[in-house]
């Protein structure tokens, strides 16, 4: 969950690394579906759960002109209540693995933790030359490559539980497809799955809002079907109960984890 045009300059190279890769890998589809098993607000378990939406052109709106994760945000955060729930990944469509990472905590044990900081940056390897960055430090992720409409993308379902990543580099994925577990690896202080998708265009790969609304100028919605829970804000599901509202834990986590330069 970081900010706008955090995939730094190397991943230019990425577009023509893959474009002379044979396509007959990938399947024709029309959008992404779900990433997670479970909606929040419908059918996630536990009580703290929300959606940080994306702001990839930094204006500080969401695709429905209301607030996002927060000003810069290039992916969607999915909030869930509990690393050990067992909540799934899933491939949002037809695909090819690109990259993985594993092996890192499920939560930061603490802020001094090396693997935890912000500083570390997730490090995408490009074979024979130097790699590119995720710009932040996603923990343990995976990140594949689809075929939409002629259009190449890339998605990323970061900060994974640690052992749970099943797939590898390489390996034909078909949407649905389990990744991995939902956690809070790398810097992250509360449960939650940062899906974030890029879309080719000149050769270089660029972050794009999946959600369809009229403050969203990077896509014309992305999503194969309506997605059942919206929320405006930082909110809980379920205000009218009396819990913990964890949005300043999550505000919290945004603050400390957002990139404090930007480049290209």
């Amino acid at each position: 969950m970081k900010s706008v045009r955090t995939i730094i300059l190397p991943i230019v190279m990425l577009a023509m690394l893959f474009a002379e890769q044979p396509v007959s890998a990938f399947a024709e589809e029309s959008g992404f579906s779900w990433p997670i098993t479970c909606v929040p607000g419908v059918d996630c378990a536990g009580r703290h759960f929300r959606i940080g939406y994306p702001d990839v052109a930094g204006t500080g709106l969401s695709f429905a002109c209301s607030k996002p994760g927060y000003t810069g945000h290039q992916g969607t955060d999915i909030v869930i209540s509990s690393v050990d729930q067992g909540v799934q990944a899933l491939a949002a469509a037809d695909g090819v693995v690109r990259w993985t990472k594993d092996g890192l905590y499920d939560r930061c044990p603490n802020e001094s933790e090396a693997e935890c900081q912000e500083r570390q940056k997730s490090e995408l390897a490009l074979p024979g030359q130097k790699g590119a960055t995720l710009g932040f430090n996603a923990g343990n992720f995976v990140m594949l490559e689809h075929k939409l409409n002629q259009t190449r993308y890339l998605t990323l379902y970061a900060h994974l539980k640690k052992g749970t990543v099943n797939v590898t580099p390489g390996q034909n994925i078909a949407r649905g497809q389990q990744l991995g577990e939902v956690a809070s690896s790398g810097n992250s202080q509360i449960p939650h799955l940062h899906f974030g998708v890029y879309k080719e265009e000149a050769g270089l790969y660029r972050p794009v809002d999946p959600w369809k609304g009229a403050c969203n100028t990077s896509s014309q919605g992305l999503w194969v079907s309506v997605i059942p829970y919206r929320s405006e804000g930082l909110n809980v599901a379920r205000p009218g109960d009396s819990i913990t509202n964890e949005s300043e834990i999550y505000l919290q986590t945004i603050q400390r984890s957002r990139p404090k330069i930007r480049v290209y």
